[in-house]
């Protein structure tokens, strides 16, 4: 929503639109320029991470900096840096006002946080982690990630108290963005918290793996992330679809019910209440892509809008398929899960991401990174050709773990695949940054 819609302001339309269509786009270039910037660097330590698994002795003479030493950087500046960024510049994007001093604070932010990121990548690879996977956050980075984060926060609402004080009064949005910093300021807290030695995450005793209800939970609430984005990007949804929204939000509550209906606590996946409870996820296939065709997108965001559909409705089936008892007593602990979490984080969440980072401009800035189709079928194709021989590596190995740690030909052939795959998706991460250029000349 433009200014001049909250302040009713006619006759200086012309001038507050213009103002807002700079700083969307400058925004824009500068949280892409970082957001790529981590997703080259967590992929070139994969690049590395693949090439460890394939040469082993390579790395010997580099001594401590072991494989596990590397990982959590790939891991973790996956979540918080390239995973992570888009949607923190959509926040931005909506508690910010439009001006030079909102986007230096916005680059100030993103500045601290990726300071954060390289502090964890130097503990990670000191031996300094948490061992908790995705939340490598121990001693100094688990003071400095969620000072970060309070950083940021101090950003939005100072800007928040600047506009209440300049209107004189609260205008309808301004509630909005209210709930909004309310709810941001539980997130550092709930990340201490959460990456101490003594909270751990709810855990089926009986497979090793997540419990369904926690699978259930962490899902919608990714989906009504889903539900929410098109509003919070401002892209216009078709009346006549207007059930569609509705049919949206009611599946959401009979879900939620489904949700509280399961059994909680050490609850198994043989329980047969477990295994209905994620079915519930595969209904939300379809829902989601008709709720997402409702709505205008603009000519770079519909491949986007249908790759993220795609690996949205993959990433659902095989998360159930593998919950399943006999097929999780085959794939837990193997590549499969690998491929599981490259389903999610390359497949889904970065197309979902691209759709965030191309939205966040206006309609008169759609060009850049997102449009380009080399770099967009790269990475399609180097996460689908990785999905595949993770997932066909992991039921090997479930089948004869022997396959793993022998000299096994077609384990060194399926691993030098995967390099390959890997190599597509750097060349499509580096054109990428470089069509980004950093954010060059923001400021």
């Amino acid at each position: 929503m433009s200014r001049v819609s909250e302040r009713g302001d006619a006759a200086s339309g012309e001038v507050e639109v213009s103002e807002e269509v700079c700083f969307a786009g400058r925004l824009q270039r500068l949280v892409a320029g970082y957001s790529f910037a981590w997703l080259m660097a967590a992929n070139l330590v994969g690049l590395l991470l693949s090439v460890m698994l394939l040469r082993p002795t390579w790395w010997e003479p580099f001594g401590g900096f072991t494989y596990g030493r590397w990982m959590p950087l790939h891991m973790d500046w996956h979540l918080y840096g390239w995973c992570a960024l888009p949607l923190v510049g959509l926040l931005m994007r909506f508690m910010l006002p439009s001006g030079l001093a909102a986007l230096r604070h916005a680059h100030a932010a993103l500045v601290v946080w990726s300071g954060a990121l390289l502090l964890l990548g130097l503990m990670c690879l000191a031996g300094e982690g948490s061992g908790k996977l995705f939340l490598e956050w121990k001693a100094a980075s688990r003071v400095a990630f969620p000072a970060a984060q309070v950083f940021l926060w101090v950003i939005l609402a100072g800007h928040f108290v600047s506009r209440y004080r300049l209107q004189g009064r609260l205008l309808r949005l301004d509630y909005l963005r209210l709930a909004v910093a309310l709810l941001a300021i539980a997130s550092p807290v709930a990340l201490f918290v959460t990456s101490g030695a003594e909270v751990y995450p709810p855990i089926d005793p009986e497979s090793g793996g997540a419990t369904g209800h926690s699978l259930l939970a962490s899902s919608l609430g990714i989906i009504v992330l889903f539900g929410l984005m098109p509003h919070l990007l401002g892209v216009a949804g078709r009346s006549k679809n207007s059930l569609s929204r509705r049919v949206y939000w009611l599946a959401m509550g009979l879900s939620v019910l489904a949700w509280v209906a399961i059994d909680h606590g050490n609850a198994s996946n043989t329980q047969v209440g477990q295994m209905l409870g994620l079915a519930v996820l595969l209904g939300w296939i379809p829902l989601v892509w008709r709720y997402y065709a409702m709505h205008d997108w603009g000519t770079a965001e519909r491949p986007w809008v249908l790759a993220f559909v795609f690996w949205w409705a993959l990433l659902t089936v095989n998360g159930f398929i593998s919950f399943l008892p006999p097929v999780l007593a085959i794939v837990k602990f193997t590549n499969a899960m690998v491929a599981h979490a490259h389903l999610a984080m390359a497949g889904m969440l970065s197309s979902f991401n691209m759709l965030v980072l191309s939205a966040m401009g206006t309609r008169q800035q759609k060009k850049g990174p997102w449009g380009d189709i080399p770099a967009f079928a790269g990475w399609q194709v180097g996460t689908l050709i990785y999905v595949l021989v993770m997932t066909l590596q992991g039921v090997r190995e479930g089948l004869d773990p022997f396959v793993l740690v022998a000299d096994d030909p077609l384990t060194q052939f399926l691993y030098a695949i995967r390099l390959l795959a890997g190599i597509f998706m750097i060349a499509a991460s580096a054109r990428w940054l470089w069509l980004s250029r950093m954010g060059a000349g923001v400021l």
